[in-house]
């Protein structure tokens, strides 16, 4: 009897935590059968999310840009990177559910997994603010998620590009006409030309005689007198 007292007083304590929190009760998200695909496993989180209420758009695959599926809820976006592994998720998952959060502009990030993680996506998600989720999890991921303070606006789409306006092209002026006279004048100039007395060139002056040039003295030539003769003056004296 004192058991099953204490059983049922345990029960009204958790139901009265439930009602001041206001946290439904749920139950765990049903594993995924064994035998499906990456592809089917996202389908498969995509239901999970959207049998709580989300509204859930799954990623086409190969180029989705790290967004397998992209939840909203209350004016809130969460993008979801689906990762069906036998070994555990490192942080390559972490980085392409980071680069997801910032391609769609949603509110917040996570990875899902059936496996568990390594210690380096543990590091990598708790700096850059990604959630690692098993996929037992997904039912309570609202709660889970820490959510921004205001929610992310939505990635805005990109303007139409305008259309060049073009200029008309202006008509292509008419060629000028050329006047009878024109040919007139022409013969009339070209037999004033012909007419006016026209000089020959001057004739070339003739050319100068070279000087010749002057011929070298020969040099003065020293005669040598012997000794004891007499020179030239004495002998003139004498």
């Amino acid at each position: 009897m004192a058991l099953l007292l204490a059983a049922l007083a345990l029960l009204a304590l958790a139901a009265l935590l439930v009602l001041l929190h206001g946290i439904p009760a749920e139950e765990p998200a049903p594993p995924p059968p064994p035998s499906l695909t990456p592809r089917q496993f996202e389908q498969h989180c995509g239901d999970v999310l959207a049998a709580r209420g989300w509204s859930v758009a799954v990623g086409r695959g190969s180029g989705d840009q790290g967004v397998d599926v992209l939840a909203r809820k209350d004016g809130r976006a969460l993008v979801i990177q689906c990762k069906l592994h036998t070994r555990p998720v490192g942080n390559k998952a972490v980085q392409e559910a980071l680069a997801g959060r910032g391609y769609a502009g949603a509110d917040a990030a996570a990875v899902v997994s059936n496996a568990p993680y390594t210690a380096a996506a543990h590091a990598l998600a708790a700096r850059v603010g990604v959630l690692l989720l098993h996929v037992s999890d997904l039912p309570r991921v609202e709660r889970l998620v820490d959510w921004p303070d205001a929610p992310a606006s939505p990635r805005p789409e990109a303007a139409p590009a305008r259309a060049k306006r073009r200029r008309p092209r202006r008509p292509a002026a008419a060629p000028a006409r050329r006047s009878p006279a024109m040919p007139v004048a022409a013969a009339l100039l070209a037999g004033i030309i012909l007419l006016v007395p026209h000089r020959g060139p001057e004739p070339p002056a003739p050319p100068q005689p070279a000087a010749r040039p002057a011929r070298p003295r020969p040099p003065a030539v020293a005669v040598e007198q012997p000794e004891g003769a007499p020179s030239l003056r004495a002998r003139r004296a004498a």
